[in-house]
């Protein structure tokens, strides 16, 4: 195929327009490390000051640390922020709504949600528009959704931003590890756990929940989904709406726990601590990405 001076130029100016891809990134990690960036991104906010990370710090298992927490109209949250360790085997993922099964729709929620707003950003161009000034993100999504002329678009970044809370996995605790040794005291937790206390009807291993919905007391005016308590150590204050704040507190917030003396919530609490994996807290693929990006840019 022959082209003219002006074709040449145009399609030279073309190619030098799409950012040069690594070989070595493949589509899907491409769309992980994608979703990664973008998680630690304030620019998905409505003015710039909350990404998905200021609400789900890694430290705390990607929660938050305190009973709820105000959006970018300051509007005070509603709900205690979830870990989202192992949250891709979840089957349900907010506190009320069990319908919302699917990490690609449940990314709207604080995202453009109203009530109560968080992120703020209903505005999707505005998305797009800031995105697209980003280069490394053209070649990010260039290679994670090869073939498709525009994905610069809030469907896709909620597509890449599920990828990466995919891989929030957390079973490195040291409960986990085949021989661990516990304390007297967190044996007698343990028992408890799994048998006085009945606290496993609820939260059954691996996870430690039951993918179901509870009503704890007559207060609630919705079943709640139970939280799993992988972590649980670094994830207080607890509770749908962050009311307790250790773990003693939120053990006898359950109706069954007047069966159980001090000491024995005490030492469910000191078992618990059993599940909390360090590794997963400091794992360096899942914290604040490296400003350098990691696909080739062409100038």
């Amino acid at each position: 195929m022959k082209f003219s001076g002006l074709s040449l130029l145009l399609v030279t100016l073309s190619l030098l327009a799409v950012p040069a891809l690594a070989a070595s990134l493949s589509p899907d990690a491409a769309k992980k490390e994608l979703g990664h960036r973008l998680f630690y991104d304030a620019d998905l906010s409505l003015d710039g000051s909350m990404s998905c990370a200021t609400c789900h710090e890694q430290r705390h298992a990607f929660s938050d640390g305190n009973p709820t927490h105000p959006g970018v109209t300051d509007e005070q949250g509603i709900r205690n922020v979830p870990s989202l360790a192992n949250v891709g085997a979840f089957q349900s993922l907010t506190w009320i709504d069990q319908h919302v099964t699917f990490l690609e729709k449940q990314f709207f929620i604080p995202l453009s949600g109203h009530h109560p707003v968080e992120m703020g950003m209903t505005d999707m161009a505005e998305l797009s528009r800031r995105l697209s000034g980003n280069s490394c993100y053209h070649a990010l999504f260039a290679t994670a959704f090869p073939g498709k002329a525009s994905v610069m678009d809030a469907e896709h970044v909620s597509q890449a931003i599920a990828a990466f809370e995919r891989i929030l996995v957390s079973n490195k605790a040291l409960w986990d590890q085949p021989g661990h040794k516990e304390t007297v005291e967190q044996q007698r937790g343990e028992r408890l756990f799994f048998g006085k206390a009945k606290c496993s009807s609820c939260h059954e291993p691996p996870l430690f929940m039951d993918q179901a919905f509870h009503v704890l007391s007559s207060s609630q005016s919705s079943p709640i989904r139970t939280p799993s308590l992988r972590n649980v150590e670094v994830t207080a204050p607890y509770l749908h709406d962050g009311s307790a704040p250790t773990l003693v507190a939120a053990i006898q917030a359950h109706p069954d726990a007047g069966v159980l003396s001090r000491a024995e919530i005490e030492s469910i609490s000191a078992f618990l601590r059993l599940l909390t994996d360090r590794t997963f807290l400091s794992r360096q693929d899942i914290a604040l990405p490296a400003e350098q990006c990691p696909v080739r840019i062409m100038p």
